[in-house]
């Protein structure tokens, strides 16, 4: 598994973080970019530019269109030389980037689960696509057998479940004059389950309560750019044990079939 390490890239929470992955000899980086980013922690265009290793930007915010010309100018002045491409969720995004000498990937969360509709976004001058992580394995793997690009396969990390433009916490704070912090938990009725949440200037993000553990997926080589591992909430230490121990038994999606209608149930 661990063989698989040049192909892996995990988002930092801080450049620091750059020297520990390093020495773990995981070498590709996503950098989430203040301002542009949801249920992500963030790093400001500085510090960004005080990286001196190839990294890529992670900006998943919906736009405006001056959100669109703020990004610009801030691509402006980042410092291009170790910049390799920009993850993105806004298509408006790459219009941004579309002359910039940066690989583009379009990273729509939870939509990219056929080849047909990756093939029709490569087709467009998107470089790669981030793969659902809310698919089976066999689904993943008729995939990968059909791109016309290398993609990149989620395999680590809490699933973002739902993302909202409002502050939800803060508006629940407001409505029944509560203190509540906005990095907490909520429980669902029904299941009962402690959902984390995160609230961020720009928006609120649910995560499912389990750590998916899609590592067996490292298996499978072919037409994969990236394997993805979402740090959010967890240390880089807990990372590399993971990786090292695959002790997590959450697989997430790969060995259950979303159920969309009752018809579903029986295929």
């Amino acid at each position: 598994m661990m063989s698989m390490k040049n192909k892996l890239i995990i988002n930092i929470k801080e450049i620091d973080e750059i020297e520990y992955y390093k020495e773990k000899g995981i070498y590709n980086y996503l950098v989430p970019l203040k301002d542009f980013c949801v249920g992500y922690d963030t790093i400001d265009v500085n510090n960004i530019n005080k990286i001196d290793v190839n990294y890529y930007l992670l900006v998943n915010r919906i736009m405006t269109f001056k959100d669109l010309e703020k990004l610009r100018s801030i691509l402006n002045y980042i410092n291009l030389k170790y910049l390799k491409g920009v993850f993105f969720e806004d298509l408006g995004v790459l219009e941004i980037i579309k002359d910039l000498d940066l690989e583009k990937i379009y990273f729509p969360n939870h939509f990219a689960t056929n080849y047909l509709s990756i093939n029709g976004f490569l087709d467009k001058g998107i470089d790669s696509v981030v793969v659902s992580n809310e698919i089976t394995k066999e689904e993943v793997e008729i995939i990968l057998d059909n791109v016309s690009e290398n993609v990149v396969i989620p395999v680590l990390g809490y699933n973002q479940i739902m993302y909202s433009r409002r502050n939800l916490i803060t508006n629940y704070n407001k409505e029944y004059n509560l203190n509540t912090s906005l990095n907490n938990k909520i429980t669902e009725q029904i299941t009962k389950k402690q959902l984390p949440i995160l609230e961020q200037e720009y928006g609120t993000v649910i995560f499912d309560e389990n750590i998916y553990n899609n590592l067996e997926l490292l298996k499978n080589t072919k037409n994969v750019k990236f394997y993805l591992i979402n740090s959010t909430f967890l240390t880089k230490e807990d990372i590399i044990s993971y990786l090292n121990s695959n002790s997590l038994n959450n697989n997430g999606f790969l060995t259950r079939k979303t159920i969309y209608k009752i018809g579903d149930i029986n295929e």
